[in-house]
């Protein structure tokens, strides 16, 4: 099963660039999609969420280092949705073909590094 975050619960809503603070997250099995509202306003609280839920892989526009620093150190793999604003279906569809980059630690370190640096959430 994958996860990612999502701005609405709306069919096709845009994946969101936010994480932790994501209103939404989009569950998808391989078949059936499901929407849930974050039930946590932390990053990593989430990913304990993710793991009761037998999530495999994360699909991330940006991540903050809390969350990074729980992902990295489980078996979730985290994978790259690009800068672009991107759909839920056509995530699906690159998840599918995949075509969607599995983020190294280097890599998804320099993620959370400008995320920190072009946004605050104080």
């Amino acid at each position: 099963m994958i996860v990612f975050p999502v701005k609405t619960q709306k069919e096709n809503s845009a994946v969101s660039p936010l994480f932790g603070k994501a209103k939404y997250f989009a569950f998808f099995d391989g078949e059936k999609l499901d929407i849930e509202a974050n039930p946590y306003n932390k990053g990593s609280m989430l990913i304990d969420w993710f793991l009761s839920k037998g999530i495999e892989e994360l699909i991330i526009k940006e991540m903050g280092i809390k969350p990074f620093n729980k992902v990295k150190n489980t078996k979730i793999k985290v994978l790259y949705a690009g800068d672009d604003r991107v759909t839920i279906n056509e995530v699906i569809e690159k998840y599918k073909n995949k075509s969607l980059k599995i983020l190294n630690e280097e890599e998804l370190l320099a993620i959370v590094k400008n995320h920190k640096g072009a946004k605050s959430h104080s």
